[in-house]
């Protein structure tokens, strides 16, 4: 490891798992780990250490992130242990004064986004910062600060838009006093400035850049936010499908030329697995058996909860996972989900919701059991009630103390629902039905068949395996013999979970498909932090309240909670939908 690189690693290290790096300007008092931000833009090796600095703040915010969007929501409820504030947050009641709803964390990490922006201009500009490396790390917070101001959107609806930096800390207190805009308006500004990004790459920083390294076995390059993806979603939210699928299908597509075929095959991929009796690291995201139709030999090891469990710089992590970061055993702040969610090491103050469980319930797999096993491995049960595991289950925590885990913000799966909800409403709801079911050339492979397998004896019928529509909506699965193809392995979301697909019909059905996919996501992405959005975006396009409102009164009713009546009759009410937006 060469010099810089040992610079950044300690950094990373010391920087993002505490996030002490901060502006001078958002603080009254700098704590001793602070870099003095008059030295803090030197040379290239500093602006490394401002981006892992604002990464560090940025992870702070995971705790108010899932509280707000989950457990407004559908998917989590509070338990006996939750304090009056979080009872507001999940019936709907929040007031002003409550802690979990207020913007300033979101605005403290936008604020030193802003300086470092304006600041790597001035290193470009006086030949402290080469073009490349400006290209890189302007690109690279640029796209964080998008992605903070999305959510800013979606929970407050009408927000100070800030893009410069704010010179001492009254002009923060006074932020209130800033020009709020819609959420409309806010989407067409994010993605006039996201496009403009000189540097639009899936991976913020190449294999070699000095931000790239391994730490405690977490490789950092997914460490930081993917561009395209973000791209998308903004597209997504502002209805231009067609923009939306070609930047969702650019990272579903990254690694298709990959000189590892196992990555080429498997990365962002939704496959099956391609073991048999010798173990495939590359695919084993799929549910997975012990022995056929035994309900007790479902595996917890290995497969589907491998997703949440092994460290970053594993091949499986690596083939699903586009952005997570991790947080240290031995730096605070730790873990928060730890907190909300568990019995043993936590405060244990929220859980499953009744309505998640039986999502879960209500599903059935090909092998006949009845029930989806990815609610298995997201939860468990106890004595004093069902337990968030999905997010926890990888920390074995030997004291308190020990509060690792990662924060998973984009994942293949995500990726994949998203596109098919773009794709859906581009009309291709064939592709949408396919990627949400049983994978591209299943669906689109027309030919012989043998013994029930796809048996293609010309290359007419080979060539069925591959979906005919232009980009971005071309995906090549054709296989036969040793002549692979880079798709050929896509099994849909709900086949790499082993459930049962959905009605042919939905295929031509856009509303109908699309309310699918949401529901999907309530399946396969429960507790990660995209539920409150998912359920808002749809009821805004589809202008049908009831969307939103009525799967957080069925939640509330379920719970036996008194305000549900009055929880769906607010949720009617579209400016209902966002929380009080108070600075004070």
């Amino acid at each position: 490891m060469d010099f810089n690189k040992k610079v950044i690693a300690v950094l990373a290290v010391a920087l993002l798992a505490t996030g002490s790096w901060s502006c001078k300007k958002i603080i009254d008092e700098a704590p001793e780990t602070t870099l003095d931000i008059t030295n803090a833009y030197r040379n290239s090796t500093d602006a490394d250490a401002a981006v892992i600095g604002i990464y560090g703040q940025f992870l702070a915010l995971q705790k108010t992130y899932i509280l707000q969007n989950e457990l407004r929501a559908d998917l989590v409820d509070v338990t006996p242990n939750a304090d009056p504030y979080l009872k507001q947050l999940s019936n709907h009641t929040t007031t002003k004064d409550n802690p979990y709803v207020d913007p300033r964390p979101y605005y403290q990490v936008i604020l030193n986004c802003n300086d470092a922006l304006k600041n790597f201009k001035l290193m470009r500009d006086d030949f402290r910062m080469s073009v490349d490396d400006y290209n890189k790390h302007y690109s690279d917070i640029g796209a964080l600060r998008s992605w903070i101001y999305l959510q800013l959107g979606i929970q407050y609806g009408n927000v100070p838009y800030i893009t410069e930096p704010v010179e001492n800390v009254e002009d923060i207190k006074n932020l209130s006093a800033f020009p709020r805009i819609p959420l409309d308006q806010l989407l067409t500004k994010l993605i006039d400035f996201t496009e403009k990004l000189p540097y639009k790459e899936v991976y913020a920083y190449p294999a070699g850049n000095p931000l790239v390294v391994t730490i405690d076995g977490n490789n950092t390059q997914k460490l930081f936010i993917c561009k395209p993806f973000v791209l998308a979603d903004l597209y997504l939210w502002n209805n231009n499908y067609t923009k939306a699928a070609e930047n969702y299908q650019k990272v579903m597509d990254s690694e298709n030329n990959n000189t590892n075929i196992n990555v080429s095959f498997n990365a962002y991929k939704v496959g099956f697995y391609a073991g048999g009796a010798t173990y495939d690291p590359y695919s084993d995201n799929a549910v997975r058996y012990g022995r056929a139709q035994d309900e007790s030999s479902l595996l917890t090891e290995s497969g589907w909860r491998n997703i949440f469990t092994l460290p970053n710089s594993s091949t499986t992590y690596n083939t699903e996972w586009l952005w997570g970061i991790p947080y240290s055993a031995n730096f605070k702040p730790g873990n928060p989900m730890i907190e909300l969610c568990s019995q043993a090491f936590g405060k244990y103050l929220i859980k499953p919701s009744q309505s998640s469980i039986d999502n879960w319930n209500a599903q059935r797999q090909y092998n006949g059991i009845p029930y989806d096993a990815r609610g298995r491995l997201s939860y468990s049960t106890s004595i004093a009630g069902p337990v968030i595991t999905k997010l926890t289950d990888n920390i074995i925590p030997a004291t308190n103390f020990n509060k690792i885990g990662k924060w998973g913000l984009y994942r293949a799966a995500l990726l994949h629902l998203r596109y098919s909800e773009a794709a859906n409403r581009d009309g291709k709801g064939k592709l949408s039905w396919a990627l949400l079911n049983i994978g591209i050339a299943n669906t689109f492979y027309v030919g012989t068949y043998l013994n029930g397998a796809k048996s293609p004896v010309s290359f007419d019928e080979i060539n069925t395996m591959q979906t005919p529509y232009a980009a971005p909506y071309y995906f090549d699965a054709r296989s036969n013999g040793d002549y692979k193809s880079p798709w050929y392995r896509n099994t849909g979301i709900r086949g790499r979970a082993g459930v049962t697909a959905l009605d042919v019909s939905l295929q031509n059905d856009v509303t109908g498909l699309e309310g699918k996919l949401i529901d999907e996501g309530a399946l396969e992405l429960a507790f990660e932090g995209n539920r409150w959005p998912d359920l808002l975006r749809i009821a805004r396009r589809q202008n049908n309240p009831a969307f939103l409102a009525e799967r957080v009164y069925q939640k509330l009713l379920k719970a036996g909670d008194p305000n549900a009546g009055a929880a769906r009759a607010k949720l009617m009410t579209p400016s209902n939908w966002y929380l009080p937006f108070d600075w004070n």
